[in-house]
């Protein structure tokens, strides 16, 4: 459904005798997104709005009236007033999190807005026009920053399970999320839902060491092990090896996601569940336990957003595989491949 701001271009645009395809022109951006406004599925940031209304012969303020919806919060940490957040536009609300809840979070925030009161605001050159998606691979990181930090073609990578990620794209808390699973064994995506493949890698026990003992060895010696939340795939992958062997559930503490898990093993844990890549970078043994797909998947309803094309064409180039070959342990010779919706 069309928002508010949506009716009132589509009903300038056609006054003034006006194609999508001349706005687009007119603002410098495509006619997918004058499209993708139309619809309420994207808010333009300031240049491009104050071309479309130059375009249409608005005032900006009539076009694109600043709004105050809810804030929702996404992510398991609460910022603290003042924080660093990520902020975005998912339809008609505003979704923020912490800057450190971001993917391959490292150093400074990244951020677009600041806790002010109980609520985003926004910073200086900040807009809420990205793509929002939730994930565990930290390949989502590295394409957020090979795409533009502001505008409809930026990415927000947010981490979170499987099941996190789905939940949130399903209640409306993002535009997508990065799901993966044993290859053949993906779960069902939402009808229409766009799927994109970013990679295939293999979950398992990181250890230090030359060796990465067997998940019957870590059984049979009652080893301690750091372990995901239980709607991770790779907890369910641990979960499902332990139960073959007969034996009972492996303990041990629980981490945040797959860098945090080899993060922690490298300090000294005896062992943790992860996905290889992440093994690799702290220099750790691996043993296998399955090999899984991961998807993204865009809910129907943003298929349209510019971002979707933009993370597209970063998940398909050279410039982002061959960043990945050199962190070892992903397939990519599918990465960026499409089903067009269709299982």
């Amino acid at each position: 459904m069309a928002s508010a701001d949506g009716n009132v271009l589509r009903d300038a645009r056609t006054a003034a005798g006006l194609s999508q395809a001349a706005v687009a022109r007119a603002a410098g951006i495509s006619r997918q997104a004058v499209g993708a406004i139309e619809a309420g599925h994207n808010r333009p940031g300031v240049d491009a709005a104050l071309a479309i209304a130059a375009a249409v012969g608005r005032p900006v303020e009539a076009l694109f009236a600043a709004a105050s919806p809810d804030a929702h919060l996404v992510g398991g940490r609460t910022p603290a007033e003042g924080g660093a957040l990520r902020a975005a536009r998912v339809g008609d609300r505003v979704l923020y999190a912490a800057a450190s809840e971001t993917l391959a979070f490292a150093g400074w925030p990244q951020c677009n807005a600041v806790l002010d009161q109980g609520r985003p605001r926004l910073l200086p050159g900040g807009d809420l026009d990205a793509l929002v998606v939730v994930g565990c691979d930290p390949a989502l990181g590295l394409a957020a920053a090979m795409l533009p930090q502001r505008g409809p073609r930026s990415l927000i990578a947010l981490a979170g399970s499987t099941t996190t990620a789905r939940a949130a794209m399903r209640d409306g808390r993002a535009h997508g999320a990065l799901v993966h699973d044993r290859v053949g064994r993906i779960p069902t995506p939402p009808p229409a839902a766009l799927r994109i493949e970013v990679a295939r890698w293999r979950v398992g026990i990181a250890q230090r060491g030359r060796r990465a003992r067997s998940v019957a060895e870590l059984c049979a010696r009652g080893a301690r092990v750091v372990q995901r939340e239980a709607g991770a795939s790779s907890q369910k992958a641990l979960v499902a090896a332990v139960a073959a062997q007969g034996a009972p559930a492996l303990r041990g503490p629980t981490a945040e996601g797959h860098l945090e898990v080899a993060r922690k093993v490298a300090g000294g844990a005896t062992a943790g569940v992860t996905m290889e890549p992440a093994a690799l970078q702290f220099g750790l043994a691996f043993g296998a336990l399955e090999e899984h797909v991961a998807e993204l998947w865009i809910d129907a309803r943003w298929r349209a957003h510019a971002g979707v094309e933009a993370v597209g064409d970063v998940l398909r180039s050279e410039a982002f595989t061959s960043r990945l070959d050199v962190v070892g342990g992903y397939d990519l010779a599918r990465s960026g491949s499409q089903n067009g919706g269709e299982r």
